[in-house]
């Protein structure tokens, strides 16, 4: 959703090309404190700003800093630019808007994905070293190969492979483990 903050004659007819542009709903506020009520009812994706706006009512810049949220400022001059060309600049704020949150949901999911195959080579390694001892209860030595074959499944899954996993043992396994640390 969009919020359009505009004191401007001009300014539904703008929304309405917003909205054409981008398919999402546009809402006007023509005054700083229906901007604020606004901002504190929805949760917006974007707030445009007009720059005449801004000359109007000098605490703007304020509403943008404390009330916008995660929403991105786009600053248009309405006065200057035909709402075709706002639209376009709305359309292309929102277009690396939603760049940025792919790229950052791609960064995060890379971090635990990587986090994740420690813990499991850890896992794996672990389990692998206590099936050998021979010495573990048949109950334990039971539970404690579940445990392998689930972190075995946990790291096919982090992989994204298709095919049986390779299993590591003796000295590249310690070595797997300490890398992996």
């Amino acid at each position: 959703m969009i919020i359009f903050v505009s004191a401007s004659s001009r300014a539904k007819e703008c929304a309405v090309a917003i909205e054409q542009k981008t398919r999402q709903e546009t809402q006007v506020a023509n005054s700083l404190a229906k901007a604020i009520e606004l901002l504190q009812a929805h949760e917006y994706d974007v707030i445009v700003v007009d720059e005449s706006f801004q000359q109007v009512e000098a605490s703007t810049e304020s509403l943008v800093v404390h009330h916008a949220g995660a929403a991105m400022p786009v600053y248009v001059n309405l006065s200057l630019h035909g709402t075709d060309r706002v639209a376009i600049q709305v359309n292309l704020a929102i277009q690396r808007l939603v760049a940025e949150k792919l790229a950052s949901m791609r960064a995060a999911e890379n971090l635990l994905r990587n986090e994740l195959r420690g813990e499991v080579t850890a896992i794996l390694l672990n389990s692998e070293l206590a099936l050998r001892e021979g010495q573990l209860p048949t109950n334990a030595a039971a539970k404690m190969k579940e445990v392998h074959d689930l972190a075995e499944r946990m790291r096919v899954r982090l992989d994204g492979q298709t095919t049986a996993p390779v299993r590591i043992t003796g000295r590249a396994a310690a070595k797997s483990v300490a890398t992996a640390r």
